[in-house]
């Protein structure tokens, strides 16, 4: 077994592996699309599985995870049914109410049975297995001083949750200084912090939602509620997935106008950058 409490090599994952990790993340996604359909919860395909779902119907070769959004209201309902509902057996959902090392806004669910270590992150006292990102998105301001200050909470409630990796593998001295002294600041602060801002602006009152807890041009301009409300079915690796009915417009903006381009070959890959992957018992050989 590696020594996970020290600093490691980037590990790249094999084509071998890559087709593992798309293998379990469908596995989750239909995990999450059963729940999700048994309990008119509504969600959306995101990221690099939303562009693969349009651009051929399967995963991109490289895509290395999967990402979902949801509104706000069908999170909450979602990982309030997971209680009950999900095959705990092999999965766990995490947030940072279940997980107490876990410090993001978002929650994952997680493979048991698999190791998953993200490079620069070994101080992290979290679950660490094979995941799917779940976006929670929120109401936010459109525009002004109130957009601005909603977008600057944001933005400090991430860095305080950031601040122990921060403090550790942050280059610029004057930044890893004040990621030593947020690191102190008990995590009841940022969680009630992104709590608070999750309500204050009630489901579908302004046009523009955001993931409070992930940073980006983007999430400070905000996306168009209507893109997460409104959802189709569209055929991804043989199964049918949720995805937003204007997904030409959600992606051209997300990505751009040639979204249905390849990128060069150097830009071909992953999100992901670990120093060790574990798939257990997940992978049946």
């Amino acid at each position: 077994m590696p020594d996970h409490n020290k600093k490691e090599e980037i590990h790249y994952f094999s084509s071998e592996e890559l087709k593992k990790l798309q293998i379990i993340g469908l596995e989750m996604l239909i995990e999450v699309d059963r729940i999700c359909r048994k309990h008119g919860i509504n969600y959306q395909l995101d990221g690099g599985v939303l562009l693969g779902a349009a651009r051929d119907g399967k995963f991109i070769p490289w895509d290395d995870d999967v990402d979902i959004r949801m509104l706000r209201k069908d999170y909450n309902r979602f990982c309030k049914v997971c209680e009950t509902e999900l095959d705990k057996e092999r999965f766990f959902l995490q947030n940072y109410f279940t997980d107490p090392g876990y410090r993001w806004e978002y929650a994952k669910l997680l493979r048991n049975g698999t190791g998953f270590y993200r490079i620069n992150q070994e101080m992290l006292t979290q679950r660490k297995n094979i995941y799917l990102d779940i976006f929670p998105c929120d109401n936010m301001p459109e525009k002004g001083l109130n957009k601005l200050l909603f977008n600057v909470e944001c933005f400090w409630y991430r860095k305080i949750a950031y601040s122990p990796i921060g403090a550790v593998h942050e280059k610029n001295l004057l930044k890893k200084c004040v990621y030593r002294v947020l690191r102190h600041i008990p995590k009841e602060y940022f969680v009630n912090g992104f709590e608070a801002l999750s309500k204050r602006i009630s489901d579908g009152r302004t046009k523009l939602v955001r993931i409070l807890g992930w940073g980006g041009d983007l999430e400070w301009k905000g996306y168009l509620y209507n893109w997460l409300k409104y959802s189709q079915d569209m055929s991804f690796e043989g199964r049918m997935f949720l995805v937003p009915v204007d997904y030409d417009g959600y992606l051209r903006y997300h990505i751009g106008n040639d979204y249905m381009k390849l990128p060069p070959k150097e830009k071909q890959i992953g999100d992901n950058f670990v120093t060790s992957v574990e798939f257990g018992d997940a992978i049946r050989t």
